[in-house]
C-alpha cells in the first residue's frame, strides 16, 4: 500500500474539532448524591415511614407522646437512603469506570504527511487512518486505500467477514442516507465498534463521536422507559397491603379506646378530652408502627449492596441494581448467538483424513499426514504468528486453520522462514481457492486450500496416516461434507502436487491431505448453563442475524431445541405473523434467524404484553433497544459502547454461565427477602395483637412506643445483614420462575407467617400463666420480661426460618453474620434491661427470671418443627 495520503495538516484539525468536537461518545449525566437520595422517597414504604415520623414530630411539638418515636424512624429513614445512595453510586462509579477502560485505544493517524500514534477520542472528520488486522475502528467513513475484511457483527449480528475495497476519488459519503442492513456490508463504508479481520487500508474520517451509527442508535435508549420489576411491584403491593391493616388496626383500636373512655367517663370538650384523644391517636400510630415494617426498604438496600459486591467478584457488573432480583424472575431469555452464545470468531472443530478417518490437530496425531498439513497450512493461510503469539494477516478462514496450530507455533514460523515462495495465488470468490508454489533445492512443491468441490474436482488420490498414497472415495467424502454441512460447518480442503496453476486451472494430479470443518465454535460451557436454565422452566431463545441453516444448527448443539415441536423460524417470516400468532407461538420459538433490532424489540414488548418476564442479552449496537426495554439486560463485557449503556447487568467475562450464575444470584436475592419477612412479620403481628389485647383486657399496655421502635429497629436492621449474607443455594435453581405479577409471599409462606404469629402468642401466653402464679410480680419486672421474650424469642425463630431444614444450623457456617447478629441482640437485649430504666420502662431481671424467658422463648422451636413435619 503506497502512502500518498499526506492527511490534515494541524490548523486544519482545529478547525475540524471545534466544528465537529471530538470522537467521544456521548454519556447519560450521571446522578448526584442528592438525586439519589431525593429519589429514596419516591418509595411508598419509605413515604409511609416519613408520614409517620412528620406525626409524631407534630404530637411530640404539641406535648404528647414522645419525641424517641420520631427520632428512631427518621434514623431508620437516614441509614435506609445512605445504604441506597453508597450502592447506586458506587454502581454508577463502576460503570463509568468500566466504560473508560473499554474506551482506551490508540490508533494510526496520518497528519502532515506522517503517521502519528493517537488516542482514539483526538480523531477529528476529514483525518486519514491507518488500520490493520486485528484493530477496532473508531468512526464511521469509507475505504480510500488498500483492501480489508471487517467483522460486523457488532452492528448486524452476522458473523462473516465484509470485504471492503477504495471508493473511487469522486466517491461522495452521503451523510444523510438512510443505514440499512446492506450499507453494512457494502463495499467501501466502515463503521465504529468493527474489527478488521485481515488487510490494510486507509479510512477517510466522516463522522465521530456523537454523529457515528452506534451513537445515533445509543440516543434512541434514552427515550426508552423501563419496567417496573417484579420485586418493586410486588414491595409497592406489600406496602399498600399492610399500609391499609396498619390503617385498620390503628382506627380500630382508637375508636375502641375512646369508646371505653366514653363509657366510664364525661364526654364533655375540654382540655383531659384533648390530652385522651391525642393520647389514643398515640397508641392508635404506635399500632401502626408495629404493623409496617420499617427495616423492609434496608434490608434491601443491604442485601442490594451485598449482591452487588459478590456479583462483582463473580465476573457481573450490576449497572442497575435493581434488576438483580429481577433476573431471579426470568421467564424468557433471548440471546445473541454470534459473541454470546459463540465465540464470535471461526475456528476449528474437526480435520478428516481422506479415508473420513477424523485425525484432529494435535501433534500426536494425525501420523505421516501431521507434517505435510502443517506446510500446508502455514504456507497457504498468508497469515503468521507474532512474538506474542497473535496472529496478524491473512482472511478469517485463514486465521482459524492457523490458530488450530498454535501450541506448534514455533514450527510453523520456521517453516514459514525456511521456505521461499515462488508463486501465490491469493483466494477469491472467483476461483474458491489460494495456492502457493515453493522451491527448495530446485524442487518444486505446490500447496493448495479451497472449497471441497473445486479441490475434490481435481483429485483422485489422498494421503494416509502411514505416508501412503492411495485411491480416493469421493462418495465417502461427499457424505462427510453432507453430514457436517448440515451442522453449519464450513469445510475447506487441503492437499498438494508437484504440479502448479495452469491459467487459473488446478493441475489434474492434486493429492488430498484433509478436510478440515470450521464454526463460529460454541462457548465452553454454554450447553450445560442451557440445560439448567431449561430445567430452572426459564425458556431460551436465540434471536440473530446469521442464517437461518446456521442459527438452527447452533441451537441444536447447545440444547435451545431439544424437541421436534420447537420453532426455527426467520425474521421475516416472525414479522409477517400478527400479534396473536405470534404470542401463541411465542413459547415454541426457540430461533429467530436474519433478526433486525425491530424484531428483537417486538419480541420484548410482546412478551411483556403477555405479562412473562423477559431477558435479552447481546454484545452488539443492533442489541441495544431491546437490552433497554427488557425486564433485565445482559450486556457483554467486550461488547460495543452502546449495548453496555442499554444494558442493565454488564458479563465482565463474556461467558454465558455468568448469566446463569446472575439468575441463581437473583433468585438467591428473593429467598433472603422472604425468608426475611418470615421472620419480620410475625414480629410485626404479635406486636400489633398484643397491643389490641392488652389495653382492651388488662387495661395496660404490652409495650411502650419506644420499645415497639426499638424491637422494630433492632430485629429489622441487624437481621437484615444476617438474612442479606446467606449464600446462594444450587437448588434454587430447580423451582420453577413466578410469574411477573405474582405475589411476593406464597400461600405457603402466608401461612407459616400466620402459624409462627399464633405460635409468638401462644408463647406470650404461657408467659401470661407464669406471671398469674406470681414468676413476674412487679409491673416493672412484667414489662422486662415481655420484652425480653419478644426479641430472644424471635432470634430463635430466626434460626428456624433461614432454613426449611430440620436442623436448624444447616449451613450456618456459610453465613457466620447470622451467628454474629444473634449473639449481638442478645447480648444487646440484656443491656438494654439492665440499664434501659425510666426511660424505656424496664426493670433488670434476676439470672433465674432471665433463665425462665429463655427457656420460655425455646418453645418457638418445637412450633416451627410442628409446621415443617406439617408441610412434609
Amino acid at each position: 500500500m503506497n502512502n500518498i495520503f499526506y492527511g490534515l495538516d494541524d490548523k486544519q484539525v482545529l478547525a475540524s474539532r471545534n466544528k465537529f468536537g471530538i470522537n467521544q461518545m456521548p454519556r447519560p449525566k450521571q446522578k448526584s448524591a442528592w438525586n439519589l437520595f431525593m429519589e429514596v422517597f419516591q418509595d411508598k414504604l419509605n413515604l409511609v415511614l416519613l408520614f409517620m415520623m412528620l406525626m409524631f414530630v407534630a404530637l411530640g411539638i404539641a406535648g404528647y407522646g414522645s419525641i424517641y418515636e420520631a427520632i428512631g424512624i427518621g434514623i431508620v429513614l437516614v441509614v435506609v437512603a445512605l445504604t441506597t445512595v453508597s450502592t447506586k453510586l458506587k454502581s454508577q462509579k463502576s460503570a463509568e469506570e468500566l466504560y473508560q477502560r473499554a474506551s482506551m485505544q490508540d490508533v494510526s493517524v496520518i497528519r502532515n504527511g506522517k503517521t502519528y500514534q493517537i488516542d482514539s477520542k483526538q480523531v477529528v472528520v476529514g483525518d486519514i487512518l491507518s488500520v490493520q488486522a486485528g484493530e477496532k475502528i473508531c468512526a464511521d467513513g469509507y475505504l480510500v486505500d488498500g483492501q480489508i475484511d471487517v467483522n460486523n457483527a457488532i452492528l448486524n449480528g452476522e458473523s462473516n467477514e465484509a470485504k471492503k475495497v477504495p471508493a473511487h476519488k469522486n466517491f461522495v459519503f452521503d451523510d444523510n442516507a438512510d443505514i440499512t442492513a446492506d450499507t453494512y456490508t457494502d463495499k467501501h463504508s466502515v463503521f465504529a465498534g468493527t474489527t478488521v479481520l485481515s488487510g490494510k487500508g486507509l479510512i477517510k474520517v466522516v463522522r465521530i463521536g456523537a454523529n457515528t451509527e452506534n451513537a445515533k442508535i445509543m440516543s434512541t435508549l434514552w427515550s426508552i422507559n423501563e419496567t417496573k420489576t417484579t420485586l418493586q411491584i410486588q414491595l409497592d403491593n406489600l406496602a399498600t397491603l399492610i399500609s391499609k391493616m396498619g390503617t385498620v388496626c390503628a382506627v380500630l383500636i382508637f375508636m375502641v379506646l375512646l369508646a371505653v373512655h366514653f363509657y366510664y367517663n364525661d364526654v364533655s370538650f375540654n382540655t383531659a378530652l384533648v390530652y385522651v384523644v391525642f393520647s389514643n391517636l398515640t397508641v392508635a400510630l404506635t399500632i401502626f408502627v408495629a404493623a409496617v415494617p420499617e427495616g423492609l426498604p434496608f434490608i434491601i438496600g443491604i442485601i442490594t449492596s451485598q449482591n452487588v459486591n459478590r456479583m462483582i467478584k463473580s465476573n457481573i457488573l450490576a449497572k442497575n441494581p435493581n434488576k438483580i432480583p429481577e433476573a431471579g424472575n426470568l421467564q424468557l431469555l433471548c440471546t445473541d448467538k454470534t459473541g454470546t452464545l459463540t465465540y464470535g470468531i471461526m475456528q476449528t472443530v474437526y480435520n478428516f483424513a481422506g479415508n473420513g478417518i477424523e485425525i484432529g490437530f494435535d501433534t500426536n496425531t494425525g501420523g505421516k499426514i501431521k507434517n505435510i498439513f502443517i506446510q500446508n497450512i502455514a504456507m497457504t493461510c498468508d497469515c503468521v504468528f507474532d512474538s506474542k503469539l497473535n496472529i496478524v494477516g491473512g482472511n478469517l478462514t485463514g486465521r482459524a486453520l492457523l490458530a488450530a496450530l498454535k501450541d506448534i507455533a514455533q514450527e510453523v514460523n520456521s517453516i514459514q522462514q525456511e521456505n521461499s515462495e515462488a508463486e501465490r495465488i491469493v483466494f477469491d470468490s472467483a476461483n474458491k481457492f489460494s495456492a502457493v508454489k515453493l522451491i527448495n533445492h530446485k524442487k518444486q512443491k505446490c500447496f493448495y486450500l479451497g472449497a471441497p468441490e473445486v479441490i475434490l474436482a481435481k483429485t483422485q488420490n489422498f494421503i494416509d496416516t502411514d505416508g501412503k498414497v492411495k485411491k480416493l472415495d469421493k462418495a465417502l467424502l461427499n457424505n462427510i461434507i453432507k453430514e457436517n454441512a448440515k451442522k453449519s460447518m464450513r469445510l475447506v480442503a487441503t492437499a498438494y502436487s508437484n504440479s502448479w496453476v495452469d491459467e487459473n486451472i488446478l493441475p489434474d494430479d492434486l493429492i488430498l491431505i484433509s478436510l478440515v470443518a470450521l464454526r463460529d465454535q460454541i462457548r465452553s460451557g454454554v450447553s450445560d448453563v442451557i440445560k439448567t436454565l431449561n430445567k430452572s422452566d426459564v425458556q431460551v431463545m436465540m434471536i440473530t442475524g446469521d442464517n437461518l441453516d446456521t442459527a438452527r444448527a447452533i441451537a441444536i448443539d447447545c440444547g435451545i431445541i431439544n424437541n421436534k415441536s420447537d420453532i426455527a423460524i426467520t425474521a421475516a417470516e416472525f414479522d409477517k405473523l400478527p400479534d396473536d400468532d405470534a404470542k401463541k407461538s411465542l413459547s415454541k420459538i426457540k430461533v429467530i434467524a436474519r433478526a433486525t433490532p425491530g424484531t428483537k424489540l417486538r419480541v420484548v414488548q410482546l412478551a411483556q404484553s403477555m405479562k412473562k418476564c423477559i431477558g435479552m442479552c447481546g454484545d452488539g449496537t443492533n442489541d441495544a433497544p431491546a437490552l433497554r426495554r427488557a425486564d433485565v439486560g445482559f450486556a457483554m463485557g467486550d461488547g460495543t459502547d452502546v449495548s453496555k449503556e442499554a444494558g442493565d447487568i454488564i458479563i465482565t467475562d463474556n461467558n454465558f454461565l455468568s448469566i446463569a450464575n446472575c439468575i441463581l444470584f437473583g433468585r438467591t436475592f428473593v429467598h433472603n427477602v422472604i425468608n426475611f419477612l418470615r421472620f419480620q412479620l410475625p414480629i410485626n403481628f404479635t406486636l400489633v395483637i398484643l397491643s389490641i389485647i392488652f389495653p382492651i383486657i388488662f387495661g395496660f399496655d404490652a409495650f411502650t412506643a419506644v420499645q415497639i421502635l426499638i424491637v422494630n429497629i433492632v430485629m429489622d436492621s441487624l437481621n437484615s445483614l444476617a438474612f442479606g449474607g446467606e449464600p446462594p443455594h444450587t437448588e434454587y435453581m430447580a423451582e420453577p420462575t413466578k410469574g411477573k405479577y405474582s405475589p411476593l409471599l406464597s400461600k405457603s409462606v402466608i401461612a407459616q407467617i400466620v402459624w409462627t404469629t399464633l405460635g409468638f402468642c401462644a408463647v406470650f401466653a404461657v408467659l401470661e400463666l407464669l406471671h398469674m402464679r406470681g414468676l413476674f410480680s412487679q409491673d416493672g419486672v412484667y414489662m422486662s420480661a415481655r420484652f425480653a421474650l419478644l426479641i430472644l424469642m424471635a432470634v430463635a425463630n430466626g434460626f428456624c426460618v433461614r432454613t426449611n431444614k430440620f436442623n436448624i444450623f444447616a449451613g450456618i457456617m456459610k453465613n457466620p453474620m447470622f451467628i454474629i447478629v444473634a449473639v449481638g441482640i442478645v447480648l444487646s437485649t440484656v443491656f438494654v434491661v439492665r440499664f434501659g430504666g425510666e426511660v424505656l420502662q424496664l426493670a433488670p431481671l434476676t439470672a433465674i427470671e432471665w433463665l425462665y424467658i429463655f427457656l420460655i422463648a425455646l418453645l418457638i422451636v418445637p412450633i416451627n418443627y410442628l409446621w415443617k413435619l406439617i408441610r412434609r
